[in-house]
């Protein structure tokens, strides 16, 4: 561990009331406590997306970090900010030790690629994070990122006071979907036709115990767009939730609708992956099921409900809860990728200074 603490500059990605609460609480509780020497945020794409001319908000950017001297600079996910290879190469160079790239979005090879601004953020980063082990990985080093490294797709802990409270028994149905219909006519999300079909299998096996939430969907389980700040609530609202991933063949992949249904208190059935037994492990089936196919995970969904009482069920969901909250939480993740080569914040420590939730029956 180094003897000095870090100074941190961070570019979140987020704009207009959204923020990154996940990374800017903690990193703003760390520089209350002084184990972060000095912080500074700036959003990019907030600043374009205010209004202000979008080159003047890129070199702002750039001056910014110049003045600043950050020992860490940790960047996220920068579409739409236009940001080219020379500003990334001022950004290196203004950066003393670590530049670090995290890109928590899912990108094919060519149906949905990688942004040009990632390919040049991870191509000047001394390391790239990202949530898959398989394309995700690949894309970047075929962009000529030099170090590559895996870290889960995670939750935001300060983000709903439903991952603080006491878990429900109250559940009005027995299976929540939370996913948007895509239909697309030309190009859209690999697996989409697999997502739709998985919907329509649910429907049909499971009528009115279903609730889906969503753009696009009809019938009588369909219940319309939730927002994002109300999603872990309609998770909730039944024993499991479902989703089929638009990425089911990258490894070791999950989108942040898994840690967010465990957190929140929910049984949660998906896609199974390749690697899912390296990240989960045996001990973890009773609250996370998993299906190679849309008929297998609506089979899987129907033989836990039919074969675990309440009692069972909530155990299940506060076992998931404590998974969660020991592997997904975005300040412990972040923390981990400021440590990627050097130990400049202790975790033990860190853990120390936020909040832990719990479980537990209401």
């Amino acid at each position: 561990m180094v003897e000095r603490a870090p100074r941190v500059f961070y570019v979140p990605n987020e704009f207009g009331g959204f923020l990154q609460l996940g990374f800017r609480d903690p990193l703003q509780a760390l520089a209350k406590t002084g184990a972060i020497a000095a912080l500074e945020a700036f959003s990019v794409l907030n600043a374009i997306r205010s209004g202000e001319d979008p080159e003047r908000s890129r070199d702002e950017l750039v001056r910014r970090v110049r003045e600043f001297r950050p020992d860490i600079l940790l960047m996220q996910h920068l579409g739409h900010t236009g940001l080219r290879r020379h500003h990334f190469a001022a950004l290196r160079e203004a950066c003393v030790s670590d530049f670090i790239y995290h890109e928590a979005d899912p990108y094919s090879r060519f149906l949905h690629p990688l942004p040009p601004e990632a390919r040049n953020a991870g191509r000047a980063a001394d390391v790239v994070f990202t949530v898959g082990k398989g394309v995700f990985k690949d894309n970047f080093r075929r962009a000529g990122s030099r170090d590559v490294r895996w870290v889960p797709s995670a939750y935001e802990p300060g983000r709903s006071e439903n991952f603080d409270r006491a878990i429900r028994t109250d559940r009005p149905y027995d299976v929540v979907i939370v996913a948007n219909k895509n239909r697309p006519r030309l190009r859209g999300l690999p697996n989409w036709r697999d997502r739709i079909r998985f919907v329509e299998l649910m429907q049909e096996h499971f009528g009115g115990r279903l609730a889906v939430f969503g753009r696009g969907w009809d019938g009588p389980t369909a219940k319309g767009p939730v927002p994002f700040e109300e999603q872990d609530s309609a998770i909730t609202s039944g024993w499991i939730s479902a989703n089929w991933d638009h990425f089911a063949d990258e490894d070791s992949y999950f989108s942040n609708r898994l840690p967010i249904s465990l957190a929140a208190g929910s049984i949660h059935a998906t896609t199974d992956h390749s690697g899912y037994d390296g990240v989960f492990g045996p001990a973890t089936g009773k609250f996370l099921l998993r299906g190679s196919g849309p008929e297998a995970l609506v089979e899987e969904i129907d033989r836990v409900l039919a074969n675990t009482s309440v009692d069972e069920r909530l155990a299940a969901i506060t076992a998931g809860r404590r998974f969660a909250a020991e592997h997904f939480r975005q300040d412990d993740l972040m923390v981990h990728m400021v440590n990627w080569r050097t130990q400049w914040i202790d975790p033990v420590a860190a853990r120390s200074v936020w909040p832990r939730h719990g479980g537990g029956h209401r």
